[in-house]
């Protein structure tokens, strides 16, 4: 990369802003938001950030055998819309985030598999969010049992053939950041050029006609 500009002169985006207080605004079960003081090492000057502490996160892209995507509709309350997303989830204390992803899978869609692959992870919001989403493949998943969902879930598991989804997506009705980051992953993995030739075969289109 070329650097063009550099604010103030001599910034180093590494060096980290010093500590100076921290206090505690809301403790939820979902995140803890803190008001943290900091000051800059390259002006001297404080300010106040605003932090969302939360747990991992996972995403599951799921592939039947038969090559179709497993995938869950939800009414989601911060656009008051419903939304078509992958399985996914936090992980529990404790819990690795492959663990979180195995259980989540079967929570949500009744689906399990013993082929997994780790894609990756990113950062969901770094200018307030301290967690990461950790994005899995699961292939070959064969229906195992009933859903198992927590109290105030509600969903609907659908299987799409990639064509199908893949369209979805262009045509912008899948919006969800994180579902969209997981397949960003799931495009620079290394088996992908294959597992898109398999997905693509003829075989997949005779089973849509």
């Amino acid at each position: 990369m070329r650097l063009l500009h550099q604010h103030p002169e001599g910034f180093d985006p590494s060096t980290p802003w010093a500590q100076e207080s921290e206090s505690i605004r809301q403790d939820s079960r979902l995140f803890r938001q803190i008001v943290a003081q900091r000051r800059s090492p390259h002006t001297g000057r404080e300010h106040a950030f605003y932090r969302l502490q939360g747990p991992d996160w996972v995403n599951v892209v799921a592939f039947t055998r038969s090559g179709e995507l497993l995938v869950v509709e939800q009414f989601r309350h911060g656009i008051d819309e419903p939304t078509l997303e992958i399985p996914g989830g936090g992980c529990d204390p404790g819990e690795s985030p492959a663990e979180a992803a195995l259980r989540e899978l079967r929570e949500e869609t009744g689906y399990t598999s013993g082929h997994w692959v780790a894609l990756g992870s990113c950062t969901p919001n770094p200018a307030t969010q301290n967690n990461r989403c950790h994005t899995f493949l699961a292939l070959e998943c064969e229906a195992e049992g009933t859903l198992e969902l927590d109290p105030a879930e509600e969903l609907q598991v659908w299987a799409a053939s990639w064509s199908e989804w893949q369209a979805r997506m262009r045509r912008g009705e899948i919006h969800h950041a994180l579902v969209l980051s997981a397949f960003q992953l799931l495009s620079l993995w290394a088996g992908w050029p294959e597992l898109l030739r398999t997905l693509e075969s003829p075989i997949e289109q005779q089973g849509q006609d």
